[in-house]
């Protein structure tokens, strides 16, 4: 399992997203991970299942038909029932899954992390230094109030001219990465990935287990307040099945043994746990893709945003003209996609940082306003024109 044990060590936050973006691709992977590496030091040092051979079987034939019923698979037959005289029976009630437990996980855990690198990949063409902003403005929230104000500055002024930058190349271009909101769509396809993908967590988790559970997890529950033991419901059997056969003199002698699967009460409490913990993660990731599409696709609520932030220090008013060139501001020069960048500043750098870069900007873009009403007629403006 090394290559779990390299992707843990690879895992870390990145800053050009929020708390739920990082609940997914960081805390949940990282989780998954632990569990994976746990369950299989459990089967690979310690001694996942003993089974109980015949009399006849020396040391050596105890460990080998140990090793071959784990690899093999074991079937699961009620106590109360008897052993099935055909084979076909015997292969319908295998479980083949607790071989598999460690690198499902690993599989689940870098599942979670792919929305994050697509991410990561596709912001790149926005023209928008994203992360190396961000890093900046969560930096600058441990520095002193005069240190913050020139950060604040810095990152205005490269947010304002990325932006400025934009919009000259979108008049030359048909590449929808200019638009405006090229960087707003991508990230919520992207929160649309990872609801999507927890989806498929569930799909992925209840066909592996065989359960005939469609919701496992309150299934399972269920069985454990109810009283309704592994015996009973046969989910993460302790007591099972195993067939073998073994060759004596050129005669095939096969032998039917009782094996304990001992680490089937550890993946029983860990997917019960993960089946909750997928719950809440996929309950937070929708409500949260919900409020990031109120956020940045309504007109009213991109504006109200910016205003809110304005209104702190009385930079704009509730007038006419205030609203006319505050709705120029937010429709014409930040688009949804600078909007989007002052969220994510205010995520990762703080309130009081994301205020001072917006006031930044709204000066910068007054400053252009009132140089452009100064051009005389017929004069070309290359920002607007």
């Amino acid at each position: 399992m090394f290559f779990l044990d390299a992707f843990l060590k690879g895992l870390h936050k990145q800053g050009d997203d929020d708390a739920i973006d990082r609940l997914n691709y960081y805390w949940t992977p990282m989780l998954l991970v632990i569990f994976a590496l746990t369950l299989s030091a459990k089967q690979y040092v310690g001694q996942p299942i003993q089974c109980w051979i015949p009399a006849q079987f020396t040391g050596a034939w105890e460990q080998y038909s140990e090793n071959y019923c784990f690899v093999q698979n074991t079937y699961f037959i009620s106590p109360d029932k008897y052993i099935p005289d055909s084979e076909v029976d015997r292969e319908a009630a295998e479980i083949g899954y607790y071989q598999w437990v460690p690198f499902i996980l690993g599989l689940q855990a870098i599942l979670f992390y792919l929305p994050s690198l697509f991410w990561r990949l596709m912001n790149f063409n926005s023209g928008v230094a994203l992360k190396k902003m961000l890093y900046g403005a969560k930096k600058a929230d441990r520095v002193d109030e005069k240190a913050r104000h020139e950060a604040a500055k810095a990152t205005g002024a490269h947010l304002y001219e990325s932006l400025t930058l934009q919009s000259r190349f979108a008049k030359y271009s048909s590449s929808f990465t200019y638009g405006g909101s090229y960087l707003s769509y991508l990230y919520l396809f992207v929160k649309f990935l990872y609801f999507v993908q927890i989806i498929f967590q569930f799909i992925i988790l209840n066909n592996f287990l065989g359960t005939s559970y469609t919701f496992w997890g309150l299934g399972i529950l269920s069985d454990i307040l109810n009283g309704r033991e592994w015996e009973e419901s046969g989910h993460f059997p302790r007591v099972t099945m195993c067939d073998f056969e073994v060759r004596v003199l050129g005669n095939k002698h096969r032998h039917t043994v009782q094996c304990v699967l001992m680490i089937n009460m550890f993946n029983e409490k860990v997917y019960v746990f993960l089946w909750f913990w997928l719950v809440i993660v996929g309950v937070a990731t929708f409500l949260n893709l919900l409020n990031w599409c109120r956020k940045l696709l309504f007109s009213s609520a991109r504006k109200a945003h910016i205003k809110a932030y304005l209104q702190v220090e009385d930079n704009v008013s509730d007038d006419s003209r205030s609203a006319q060139v505050l709705d120029k501001f937010v429709g014409y020069k930040l688009k949804s996609d600078g909007v989007f960048i002052t969220h994510l500043i205010d995520n990762n750098g703080g309130s009081v940082f994301s205020h001072d870069v917006i006031v930044d900007m709204w000066s910068r873009f007054l400053n252009e306003e009132e140089s452009r009403s100064q051009k005389k007629p017929g004069e070309f403006d290359e920002n607007f024109s």
